[in-house]
């Protein structure tokens, strides 16, 4: 018995009980107080809520958890690649009337690189995806084939307008406008386990080369080594023009 009641014939509640009380729309006779000589305390109402509330019935729907999203396990690597030695080769077989842009180079680089490293092909064939403005084009990596085919091929996809996006290829290539503003992470491109964005500084003897990767696909090592192999490459060209 609430003691309080006894002797003022008025349930002894604190301030705080009183208002909860009131806001839930609940007689304090209803209550037990647990306070000193039966006094009725804000956890004794809020106890009454929490222990009144309905239970859910045994038919009733459980929430439905969220989709679990896979997230990439995604591995990045940079290198600065010096292209003194491969413009001058290019302004020296341009002199002899034979022309080739850096966009030739890197793919035969890229052939190079994952003749030495087949396990960089974590996905498909070992073809490279030229990113373009309209989509992309896709070369068969073939080591043998001679420069100037393969220069020839890419200026067909230049002036062609299919988008060649859904071929199976292991890497991505992109080539950024001359810039000093090199890139420090770039999104790997659906349906492909590798990206390399190159980006050639305005003096054009640098160029910032940015490896993104799949690690699900591609072991992080493989594709470290891959990079350093293509940068090699490029700084001695005279083999890829062979």
């Amino acid at each position: 018995m609430n003691i309080a009641v006894a002797q003022s014939g008025r349930l002894a509640a604190s301030p705080y009980a009183r208002r909860l009380a009131r806001e839930r729309s609940l007689s304090l006779e209803t209550l037990r107080g647990s306070g000193p000589g039966g006094r009725i305390l804000a956890a004794d109402v809020l106890g009454f809520v929490s222990a009144g509330a309905p239970a859910a019935s045994p038919g009733a729907a459980l929430p439905v958890a969220a989709p679990q999203i896979a997230v990439p396990r995604v591995a990045a690597f940079a290198t600065s690649i010096a292209l003194g030695t491969l413009q001058d080769l290019l302004a020296a077989l341009k002199n002899s009337g034979r022309t080739f842009d850096v966009d030739d180079v890197l793919l035969r680089a890229a052939g190079r690189a994952f003749l030495e490293i087949p396990d960089a092909c974590g996905v498909g064939d070992a073809a490279v995806a030229l990113e373009l403005a309209g989509g992309q084009a896709v070369f068969a990596v073939v080591p043998e084939m001679p420069l100037t085919s393969l220069r020839a091929m890419r200026l067909a996809a230049l002036a062609d307008s299919r988008d060649e996006a859904d071929k199976p290829a292991a890497l991505s290539l992109r080539l950024l406008p001359e810039s000093d503003v090199r890139p420090v992470m770039i999104p790997l491109v659906a349906g492909r386990a590798m990206r390399l964005t190159v980006s050639v500084n305005t003096s054009g003897d640098h160029a910032e080369c940015l490896l993104t990767v799949d690690a699900a696909s591609v072991d992080e090592a493989t594709a470290a080594t891959w990079l350093a192999i293509l940068k090699s490459a490029i700084e001695q060209p005279l083999r890829l023009f062979v």
